[in-house]
Formats: C-alpha cells, sequence, structure tokens
C-alpha cells in the first residue's frame, strides 16, 4: 500500500512537471522604409532632414529597446534618382543598406532602370546582360532581394539573385516575408531590360508563398510590396475613410483570404497608409527618406499566429536630427508658431548621425561633389513646383524649352519623369540632375491626329502622371471611368486634331519604347517616323535650353491642362 501510494505521487508530480505554462508572445517591431530614390545622403534644406547616417541612430534607438526583435525591411525603389547614387548604379545604397543591417527589400520597378553594367542604361552589344547592374547590387547586398511574382519567361522559375521570400528568426519566433514587385513594372521602368521576366499576379503569388512560408514553421507571414495605396489622413489606424479604394494595394488586400498575411508594407506610390485594411495591418511610408514606419506585431509561438488585438501601427516617423520643440517633425510647414529647433530624441536616445554609416557614403559623395556644384548659367526668380496629376510650372518651362529645342508641333513629358521641384536661386548641375535623374534621351515621333489623341488617352488613365505638354491643350476628369478619363484634345487653334493628319512630337525615349502603356500606339508607328537621338541625355539638353532664356526664369502656368474633379492625391511612381 505504501508503495502504491509512493508510486501515485511520483506519477503526479511527472504529470504536473510535464505541463508548462503557456510560452510568453514573442515581440516583433517592424521598421519600414520604402522609395528611397538614391536619398543616401538626405536633403541639405533650411531644416536638414532624412538620410542613412540619421535613419541608421533612430534603428539603433529602436534595437536598444528592442534587442534582438527589430526587423528593418524595404518596399522597393532603392536607387535610381541622385547624382550620388546614379553615378555608381546604386551601389552606395546597398552599402548603406548593409550597414544599417537591413533584412530584406523588395524589388522596385526603378530597380531595372540601370540595366547593363556600365555606362549603357540598356544592352546596345549581344554581350550586354540587361540586369547586370541589379544582379550586381544583389551581389554585394547582405540581405535578400524579394519578389514573389517575377519569374524568367525561359524557365518559369525565380531567377537566381532574387528569392520570393524568407525566413527570419526574432527571438524565437520564425517570421516569413514575402516580396512582391508591381505587375505595372514593363510600363514604369525601361522595357528592354525586363524583356526576359514576367510579372506576375501578386493577389496568386501570395496565397502560394504564405502557405509554403506557414508549413515551414513561420509564426508570422508580412509582405514587403512595391504596390501602394493613398490614405489622407492617418491620425487614426481604425479609420480607413481617407484611403482611396480603387488603389493596387487595396485591391490586393481585400482580394487575399482572410489570414493570408499578419502584415503588410507598400512602396510605389510614394503617399502614405497608416491603418488596417480588409483587416490587415498596412504601412506605406513617403518617398525619398523623409520618413520611416513601425509596427509591433505579439507573436503566439504556440498558435504559429500573430495576435492581431496587440498589433500596433506606430505614427509614420519623420527622419530628423532636429526637431521643433514639442513636436517629433522637421517640417517647416508644421512647425507651431515661434518653436525652437532642439535635438531630436527617440525611445529615450538623442538623434544624431552614426559615424560608421557615414563613412562607408563619404567616398562615394566625395567623388561626386564637383559634378553636383558645377553651375548651369540658369537662374529662377521663385520655385517651379511640379504636380503628378495636373498641370504644373515645371512641366510648362520643361515642355516648352523641350518644344523650342526640337521645332515640333507639340512636345509632351510624362510627369513621373519630373522627380523633384526647381529651387529659386542659382542653380548648378544636381539640381536639374534631380529634376530629371533618368538616362531619358529625345525622340521626336510624327504620328496622326488619331494616335495622338489615343496617346493621351493612355497618358491620363488612373494611376499615370498625366502628360506635361506644349503646343496644345487637353481635358481630362477623374470621375470617368479610370481607362477612359480623357475627355478633350485641342490644338492652339481651338479644333482637335484631324484624326489624318500629321504632327511631329518631340517626347522621351523612354515613350517611344512603350512606356507609360503606350506599348500599342508607338507599335502602330512605322519605324521610320520615331527617331532617336542618343548623342544627348535629356537632362542636358534642358540645361542648354533653358539658359538661353531671359533670367531669371519666373514660374507659371496658362490653362493648357484641365483636371475635372481633381482627386486630393498627386502620387508618383
Amino acid at each position: 500500500m505504501k508503495r502504491a501510494a509512493t508510486l501515485l505521487l511520483f506519477l503526479l508530480a511527472a504529470a504536473c512537471a510535464s505541463v508548462r505554462p503557456p510560452a510568453e508572445p514573442v515581440h516583433v517591431v517592424i521598421v519600414s522604409t520604402t522609395d528611397l530614390h538614391g536619398w543616401f545622403a538626405g536633403h541639405n534644406e533650411k531644416v536638414p532632414y532624412g538620410g542613412l547616417p540619421v535613419f541608421a541612430s533612430y534603428v539603433d534607438a529602436l534595437r536598444a529597446a528592442n534587442p534582438g526583435r527589430v526587423v528593418l525591411v524595404d518596399s522597393g525603389d532603392l536607387f535610381q534618382g541622385t547624382l550620388e547614387s546614379n553615378l555608381f548604379e546604386g551601389e552606395p545604397v546597398v552599402r548603406g543598406y548593409n550597414a544599417l543591417g537591413y533584412t530584406a527589400a523588395a524589388v522596385g520597378n526603378h530597380e531595372f532602370d540601370y540595366g547593363p553594367l556600365g555606362r549603357d542604361s540598356v544592352p546596345v552589344r549581344p554581350d550586354q546582360d540587361p540586369l547586370g547592374a541589379l544582379k550586381r547590387n544583389a551581389s554585394i547586398a547582405t540581405f535578400p532581394f524579394l519578389a514573389a511574382n517575377i519569374t524568367e519567361k525561359a524557365t518559369g522559375r525565380t531567377p537566381s539573385w532574387l528569392k520570393p521570400s524568407a525566413i527570419v528568426n526574432v527571438d524565437g519566433a520564425k517570421v516569413g516575408i514575402i516580396g512582391l514587385a508591381t505587375p505595372d513594372t514593363p510600363n514604369t521602368t525601361v522595357a528592354a531590360n525586363v524583356a526576359p521576366l514576367d510579372f506576375g499576379d501578386p493577389v496568386a503569388a501570395t496565397v502560394r508563398e504564405a502557405k509554403a512560408l506557414r508549413a515551414a514553421g513561420a509564426d508570422a507571414v508580412i509582405v514587403i510590396a512595391h504596390i501602394g495605396g493613398r490614405c489622407a489622413d492617418t491620425s487614426n489606424p481604425e479609420d480607413a475613410s481617407s484611403c482611396e479604394k480603387d488603389q493596387d494595394a487595396m485591391r490586393l488586400l481585400a482580394a487575399l483570404p482572410p489570414g493570408t498575411i499578419d502584415a503588410y508594407f507598400g512602396g510605389h506610390t510614394h503617399s502614405e497608409i497608416r491603418h488596417f485594411i480588409s483587416g490587415t495591418p498596412a504601412s506605406e511610408t513617403s518617398a525619398y527618406s523623409r520618413e520611416f514606419g513601425t509596427m509591433d506585431l505579439w507573436l503566439d509561438t504556440q498558435k504559429h499566429a500573430a495576435i492581431a488585438d496587440r498589433t500596433t501601427i506606430r505614427p509614420l516617423t519623420m527622419i530628423c536630427p532636429s526637431v521643433y520643440s514639442g513636436t517629433q517633425t522637421c517640417d517647416t510647414k508644421k512647425a507651431p508658431a515661434g518653436a525652437a529647433l532642439v535635438p531630436a530624441t527617440f525611445e529615450g536616445k538623442t538623434i544624431a548621425p552614426v559615424a560608421s554609416v557615414a563613412a562607408v557614403l563619404d567616398p562615394f559623395l566625395k567623388q561626386v561633389a564637383a559634378k553636383r556644384n558645377e553651375p548651369t548659367g540658369i537662374t529662377t526668380a521663385a520655385p517651379f513646383t511640379r504636380k503628378y496629376r495636373g498641370e504644373s510650372a515645371l512641366g510648362d518651362l520643361l515642355a516648352d524649352a523641350y518644344r523650342d529645342w526640337a521645332h515640333t508641333d507639340i512636345a509632351l513629358l510624362n510627369s513621373g519623369g519630373i522627380r523633384s521641384n526647381l529651387r529659386a536661386g542659382n542653380l548648378v548641375y544636381a539640381d536639374i540632375f534631380e529634376v530629371m535623374p533618368f538616362d531619358n534621351t529625345p525622340a521626336i515621333v510624327t504620328m496622326t491626329g488619331a494616335q495622338l489623341t489615343e496617346m493621351f488617352r493612355l497618358m491620363t488613365v488612373q494611376g499615370r502622371g498625366i502628360p506635361q505638354v506644349s503646343g496644345l491643350r487637353y481635358t481630362f476628369d477623374e470621375a470617368r471611368p479610370r481607362d477612359n478619363r480623357l475627355v478633350s484634345v485641342t490644338l492652339p487653334n481651338g479644333q482637335p486634331p484631324d484624326p489624318n493628319a500629321y504632327y511631329t512630337v518631340a517626347v522621351p525615349d523612354f515613350l517611344v519604347t512603350g512606356g507609360e502603356g503606350l506599348g500599342p500606339v508607338m507599335a502602330s508607328i512605322p519605324a521610320d517616323r520615331k527617331r532617336i537621338d542618343q548623342s544627348i541625355s535629356l537632362r542636358d539638353l534642358f540645361i542648354a535650353a533653358l539658359k538661353t532664356r531671359p533670367m531669371p526664369l519666373q514660374p507659371s502656368t496658362d490653362g493648357r491642362v484641365t483636371a475635372l474633379n481633381p482627386q486630393a492625391s498627386s502620387g508618383e511612381q
């Protein structure tokens, strides 16, 4: 009897020992950026902001407060946009991201802009690889480039330099990361450079990859995508009423079966999201190293799931070495009256550029300093601003200069090719470069009035930057169906183009090769009516043309573009 009692006590003790208390949820902090576009050195304005050395200080503060729990991701368009980045085909950005310890990056459409390694932006010889510069950047990155919906046309497989997804271990939990590229990439980069690739359905790719990651033990699955949206008000994540529903990110999230992913980080539209969209926490930050996003996930490693009601999307944070007192911003437009600039603090740490990151980037900056500061002989009386979905003073200036240079009936520039405002004062080379960072060249196309009208229809569909023009006027209506928003096109005489008459039109070579969805209309024009001049860049053309005008240049618009029912957001790609 005594023996039986002893055995019973032993068995009870063993049973109690085998029942472990539930594991504590694992706290994961996701830090997100997107659309850096080469601005690794930040913006040296009246109140400086941005740049990887300053951003690194914020990341260090988060890592100190959350040791071993920070995941740093980017949603694409890392390289293209500044003299400092473009001269080295994006290498300094990769070196800087390595120094910050990025976990993964999605592939943006402008990742393909450089084409082969070297000065040619498209292959001009059989031995040149159209993906050469991007492959080089992927090879030196200490983080993976991800895109689950990019495959090779020849094999149907993910390219060797790319991964569809990755799993990272975070404080004992497994986080799966899926990358996505915009399916519109062939229309928003140099088409020749992506000819070997297919850009597939992002919904199907996400469902497939999420299933594989869950099977591999992922406790959470997040998406980093160069597919974005737009929300006007990010103050309340629970209120998505200011978000434009007919945006690619919103359609993607609405199409995913519930529970497919635990968080979404978008890019491409240069706009903001900080909301729960179709039940999924989603974040997107503005472009050019202006701000970053932070999201807190709590993972149940026994159930292999994120605890939805504990997810927090923190306010988007502007990257500032100094802020206006009482705020977390260095945006002069948001400065309280009389507020002084004070050192920025974050997570209890004072923000200051991280010297080790600056040391990685400084050699690249020194090599371009002389060219950057080269005088152009152009002076502006006030800033020339740009718009993506409307007429702009900068668009009018450049289109008029282009038409004068080309001696054509009409000149047209895609708004997506105009990447920054033009400051007031005596301009240097870098000022023009930042406006026109792409290595586009001039082209003259002779087209019929019918082809001209069709070109404007294609360039006013929803989501694309409208044409900046000289030599005609046009009207479009944002309230009409997304693929047919053009209302009218008229020549200087007030009449519409004659469908059967011919007109000479100066455009960037990017449009001649099918950019902005113009493939169908350009394919209908015989080769002998399309002339591309590769002896000069549009950038240098504008410097030469503008400096012949009376100085200082004065910004103005004259109503050549009419936007009916304009939407509040401008967007960009």
